[in-house]
């Protein structure tokens, strides 16, 4: 009961995750170039939630 619980937080969690970041790259192109980040911080961005993302995967394999 606990393990499917957790299972769907986690789903509900990563379409989340998943419309923020489609929210973020569409912003990207909409923006002026003043209100833009900078391709590294989106860079970082992406990176960091990647890694985010492995460790949740690492987790839930347990």
């Amino acid at each position: 009961m606990y393990l499917k619980s957790a299972e769907d937080q986690r789903e509900e969690y990563k379409k989340k995750h998943e419309a923020n970041l489609k929210k973020m790259d569409a912003s990207q192109h909409t923006l002026n170039k003043n209100e833009k980040l900078s391709s590294t911080f989106v860079q970082l961005i992406n990176e960091r939630c990647n890694n985010i993302s492995e460790r949740i995967r690492s987790i839930y394999k347990f």
